[in-house]
């Protein structure tokens, strides 16, 4: 199952916004051509702002445009959901560094 909200711009001005507050999260490159998003890391954090930051100033992968959220406060839940979206989307960021 896809994430469950909207996306918002992978911008600092939209994440100074974001929740400090447990999460899955996906990066996102938006294909103006095919009008369609294209999930390129999906992960994990206790703290959305603080991690979405460290990605934004270290990418994970380059490309991103927009971010997908969803708030779960159980770490057992945040890493099944992960893992979850992980297997739908398959995305190359999770590859990197993995044989």
């Amino acid at each position: 199952m896809p994430f469950a909200n909207n996306s918002f711009a992978f911008d600092k001005q939209n994440l100074d916004r974001v929740y400090e507050k447990a999460g899955v999260y996906g990066l996102f490159y938006w294909n103006p051509l095919t009008q369609l998003f294209h999930c390129l890391y999906v992960g994990q954090s206790d703290n959305l702002r603080r991690r979405l930051a460290e990605h934004y100033n270290n990418p994970p992968i380059a490309g991103a445009t927009h971010v997908f959220a969803e708030l779960w406060s159980n770490a057992q839940q945040r890493f099944n959901r992960e893992t979850e979206l992980i297997r739908e989307f398959n995305p190359p960021g999770n590859k990197v560094g993995k044989l």
